[in-house]
């Protein structure tokens, strides 16, 4: 079963702030802004609504997610800042994501291993994705979506734009790498 590492997710209540970090002194970008509000959210079993604006870039070969919850009840994210602060600049450690074969599979197999449920959602043109709560076994959640061909693709493309990146205009829109594919 193939299970690669494909993501760093950070989150933060300032993603404008934890974005001048990453551009700015870690060299990671540029980052592509989208937003969300899934369908069919739940967490630790009971309905949830969130929304979330994050974004996405590269340092080096990694993926560097940034997210910010715009609104909305319990969640991963929520769950992350529960302590207040003060939080890194870069934002806090949250997740790691998975590029795989087999998302009943690997969900199966984490929960086995002991990770918990903790949020579950759906996105119309992805499918399902959810964040286990995989800290007592790796410190941080783990994120899986049930198709990553379209993020993996759109990973390659962000990656190839940061290579040749020159510093200029580190902030985009997601859309820009979807029309590219």
């Amino acid at each position: 079963m193939k299970r690669r590492l494909i993501q760093m997710g950070y989150v933060t209540p300032d993603l404008e702030s934890a974005l001048d970090y990453w551009t700015g002194v870690a060299g990671a970008g540029p980052f592509y802004y989208a937003e969300y509000e899934p369908e069919q959210q739940v967490h630790r079993g009971q309905p949830t609504h969130i929304r979330f604006r994050l974004a996405y870039g590269f340092s080096g070969d990694m993926n560097i997610e940034v997210v910010q919850q715009l609104g909305g009840g319990k969640s991963a994210y929520s769950e992350a800042l529960e302590s207040g602060g003060p939080f890194p600049k870069g934002g806090v450690l949250h997740h790691i994501m998975l590029a795989h074969d087999g998302y009943d599979g690997i969900y199966s197999d984490y929960i086995t291993a002991g990770a918990e449920r903790c949020y579950d959602a759906f996105v119309p043109g992805v499918g399902r994705f959810c964040y286990l709560d995989t800290r007592a076994l790796m410190d941080c959640y783990l994120e899986l979506v049930e198709d990553t061909r379209v993020f993996e693709a759109a990973c390659a493309k962000m990656r190839e734009i940061h290579l040749g990146w020159d510093g200029r205009n580190p902030r985009r829109n997601f859309d820009e790498i979807l029309a590219l594919l």
